[in-house]
């Protein structure tokens, strides 16, 4: 029995890990009481179309900045979100609640916006201390909330390239508030990525983004390195604007709010990188794409469903680079559509995104993911807050998706998927071309994988990779064969 086996040879490795202390926190009884009375307004906020679109997605920023703050520890550049652990420990897992909000933020500042804001309990905070208290503890070997050495293949290298970004945005800004011999170290830290082995997908972009941003700010770069890790990337393409997610031929929404997205950023950074190749497969991506949105959620495929809000990513990235490509209301009906339906459905709760489709749900919950694995699903939000209050991303009336418009049957052909819609139930159909079945069992998170948790001391949840990768068929309406909570 491959489970047996699998739990065994872990249970031999003998691994101390400390993340099942279990890691799945109780929140504080201030947060519990803060998010009683503040998770429904947002649902409310979401679902009354009356609301300003500007102060609805303000009331967004400030609802992700209450959880932040009160989640936050003392060394200022952790953040240890409550919820079920990754397979990387516990200090990982408070540097990603550290670090994927913080593009949010630098974003925020990069438009104009609020420097010194407001969260839901009344508290006044000044966002560029946090951008730079942050930067500061993360990277002194001395401090408390140092986020450690980066070896081969380590989830620091992800984070890097997040912080990277962040720092990008508000280098006119808040990274010239920080000293001198500061700026140097936290480069420095970043640039350890440069010769360690990534994971042979999406990762080659990491230490590419991250070179690129630090040649941007008049430091060293890799340019070797740059190269080498592009072209592997690049080799993943198959056309249509569609990669694989590594050499395997596995396509999910990685291409959304993964390589799109780093490939949009790469082009602002850098615009003379690769720029003809970056612009065209976004627009053919787009071309396809916009078929795979509806009000009523996503025909999610593949790992890392918890990122789902990130799917309108892709839209908004195409209006910025081009207004003709996607006009400012179908970016903003994508953008919202998603954004209301998941949160319709608790997919934020407590000050933070869900590990789920819908709300918590373990059964899909890759052991990689913790607590605040799951805001990546804010790219999207990052992107928006990019365009300033005044541009047509906010100001321009909604515009309306293909599925709200007519029934359609398109195929991609580089993917062989067939993409069905129906205007009436607004539900979305994606035939992969894969023979078997088109429902899959579904392994459940159980009393095995909880002990075999506290054994090993490190997640063991079900992998599920063939209902989520190798069924013929997945619907939005059905979301992994309607097995979703």
């Amino acid at each position: 029995m491959k489970q047996f086996a699998d739990f065994m040879k872990i249970l031999s490795s003998r691994i101390s890990h400390p993340a099942l202390r279990n890691r799945i926190q109780v929140p504080s009884s201030i947060a519990i009481e803060t998010f009683r009375r503040f998770d429904p307004i947002l649902a409310h906020v979401f679902s009354d179309k009356s609301f300003e679109v500007v102060k609805k997605y303000d009331f967004l920023f400030s609802y992700f900045i209450t959880g932040f703050l009160l989640y936050r520890e003392n060394c200022l550049s952790l953040v240890s979100y409550p919820g079920a652990p990754s397979q990387y420990g516990p200090h990982v897992d408070s540097m990603e609640g550290f670090t994927r909000m913080l593009p949010l933020i630098c974003s925020w500042l990069s438009s104009g916006r609020e420097k010194i804001i407001e969260t839901l309990d009344g508290e006044r905070v000044d966002l560029g201390e946090i951008v730079k208290d942050g930067l500061i503890a993360g990277t002194d070997f001395d401090s408390p909330g140092y986020w450690g050495d980066i070896p081969d293949r380590d989830q620091r290298i992800c984070e890097a390239a997040d912080l990277a970004l962040s720092i990008w945005l508000v280098r006119d800004s808040v990274w010239l508030d920080i000293s001198n011999e500061q700026r140097k170290r936290i480069i420095h830290w970043l640039l350890r990525v440069n010769g360690k082995k990534v994971w042979d997908s999406n990762w080659h972009l990491f230490p590419v983004i991250i070179n690129e941003i630090t040649a941007a700010l008049g430091y060293e770069q890799d340019a070797a390195g740059v190269q080498a890790h592009y072209s592997r990337f690049k080799s993943f393409y198959k056309g249509d604007g569609w990669f694989s997610d590594g050499p395997k031929n596995v396509y999910d929404y990685y291409n959304a709010w993964g390589i799109h997205y780093a490939l949009f950023w790469l082009n602002r950074i850098n615009p003379e990188f690769d720029l003809d190749f970056i612009c065209e497969s976004l627009r053919k991506f787009l071309k396809y794409y916009v078929y795979l949105l509806s009000p009523q959620g996503i025909p999610i495929v593949g790992r890392s469903i918890c990122y789902r809000m990130a799917a309108s990513a892709p839209f908004i990235a195409g209006h910025i680079q081009d207004p003709a490509l996607v006009y400012a209301g179908l970016a903003r009906r994508a953008l919202d559509s998603l954004w209301s339906y998941f949160i319709s459905k608790g997919a934020l709760a407590q000050g933070n995104v869900t590990q789920g489709y819908y709300k918590k749900d373990l059964r899909f919950l890759d052991n990689y993911s913790g607590p605040g694995s799951c805001l990546w699903a804010l790219r999207s939000l990052v992107l928006a807050f990019f365009c300033k209050k005044d541009s047509p991303l906010w100001t321009a009336d909604p515009g309306r998706l293909p599925i709200e418009i007519a029934d359609y049957c398109i195929t991609i052909p580089s993917i062989g998927w067939t993409v069905t819609g129906f205007k009436e139930t607004q539900e979305i159909i994606i035939d992969t071309g894969k023979p078997g079945r088109s429902h899959g069992g579904v392994e459940n998170y159980t009393m095995f994988h909880k002990i075999a948790e506290f054994l090993a001391r490190r997640p063991f949840r079900p992998k599920n990779n063939f209902v989520k990768y190798k069924l013929a068929r997945y619907s939005s309406k059905e979301p992994f064969c309607g097995c979703t909570q």
